[in-house]
Formats: C-alpha cells, structure tokens, sequence
C-alpha cells in the first residue's frame, strides 16, 4: 500500500480541496442511475407481461365467438362420402334411394330388436316397374349393408346349417328371434315378433324370415354392397 501511495502523483492541494465535496455526489449519481436502470428493466417486464396477457385474452375471446364447427375436428372419409352420397343410416319412409340407376322409393321401414342389437330393413319400391327390394342396414362394428330380393321357394327352410339355392351353397351364419315395428309414411302401423335365420356365402346372402308361428318361411337373395353404391335423398328432395 505504501508502494502505491507512494506512485500516485500528489494532486495539488486546490484540485484535493474540490474532489473530496464531490466524491460523495458521484457515488450517489452513480447509485441513482443504477436504480434507474432496474426500474426501467421492471417495467419493461411490467409491460411484456401484460401485452402478453391482452394478446392470450383476446385469442381466447375470438375463440369463444367462432361460430359453431369452427372448432370441430375434420371428417372422416367416410363422413366425406355420406356428405356426397347421403346417409343410409339416416333413411326414412317416403325418402328416395338411387341404386343401379333406378330411383327406389322407401315404402316402409322395419326395426328390429333382438335383445338391445337392432337392425333396419326398408323396402324399396320401384315405382315404375313395382319391382320391390328389401335394404338391410346394420350398424354394429362396423357398417354393413346389404340389397334383397323376396324369391319364391318353399322348400328353403332354417332346418339344416347349409342350403343350396341356384347352384350356390350358404352356411347358416345365426338363427334367432326379434321383435319388430313397421314403419310407413303415416306412422307405425304393425308390430309383433320374428324368427330368422341369415346364411351366406361370402358376400352373397340368403335370408329367411317367418311372422308368426304359423306362416310359412320368407326367402331372400341377396349380396352385401358399399353404402356409396347408394344415393340417398331426403323426402321432397328428389
């Protein structure tokens, strides 16, 4: 220390006299400027923070006003598809489905219930020719749909697990009983019970069914399709 005492040049005794009032006045300057600068820095926060907030704000008010389906998840394709073909699903007595080129009116409705699982059948009208088809929908694991035709043969009976119809062999896939309620364009008109029995034979399907105890067994052919080979349009609509 006294080394350093001793490099330092002496200042003159006016320059010391003036230096030593103003030492304290330098610290304090430099104490007031830092205390500025911090201020400064907050505020800056202060207001990135706040800015931040008005902008989450709003985000979240424009959100709320987007009209309904903004905010919805995109179709699936096959969402896509009934949005161009309609939705077979949704079919009702007086609705018009295209199949083949032909224009099929829904003349009745079936449903089905065979303890909670349900399935739809509507009997299509062609009414130019009167030929008529039976339209099954089932919606179970899995969409499936299938196009029937009532064919005469009393011999085709739920008695045996395989039967052969026009040279084509069907395993017996289910047998049972539902209950069932018809449908047209007035409202209910019919209910009751059923027994069944489904065969096939990969796509192609042979179905029998009997109302009441006493009838006879109804036979249909029939093949399963797409839903997409089928227009569907609402009632008024075609």
């Amino acid at each position: 220390m006294g080394e350093l005492e001793r490099r330092r040049p002496d200042l003159p005794p006016a320059v010391r006299a003036v230096a030593s009032p103003l030492a304290p006045l330098a610290v304090g300057a430099g104490a007031f400027v830092l205390v500025a600068l911090l201020v400064s820095a907050t505020a800056g926060v202060i207001a990135a923070l706040i800015a931040a907030a008005v902008v989450f704000g709003a985000g979240r008010y424009v959100q709320r006003q987007l009209p309904p389906g903004r905010g919805v998840k995109p179709m699936s394709p096959a969402d896509e598809m009934r949005a161009l073909h309609g939705d077979v699903r949704r079919l009702a007595p007086g609705d018009v489905v295209n199949y083949e080129l032909v224009d099929w009116i829904v003349e009745r409705t079936m449903d089905f219930d065979q303890e909670g699982f349900r399935w739809v059948e509507h009997m299509l009208t062609d009414t130019e020719s009167g030929r008529k088809l039976w339209l099954s929908v089932e919606d179970d694991d899995g969409l499936e749909v299938a196009i029937y035709e009532r064919i005469r043969n009393p011999d085709l009976t739920p008695d045996s697990r395989t039967l052969v119809h026009d040279g084509v062999t069907f395993e017996r896939d289910e047998r049972g009983t539902a209950s069932f309620a018809t449908r047209d364009e007035s409202g209910q008109v019919d209910s009751g019970t059923v027994e069944y029995a489904d065969y096939s034979d990969g796509p192609r399907q042979l179905a029998l069914e009997r109302y009441g105890s006493t009838a006879t067994w109804e036979a249909s052919v029939g093949k399963v399709i797409s839903e997409h080979e089928l227009d569907v349009y609402a009632r008024g609509t075609r």
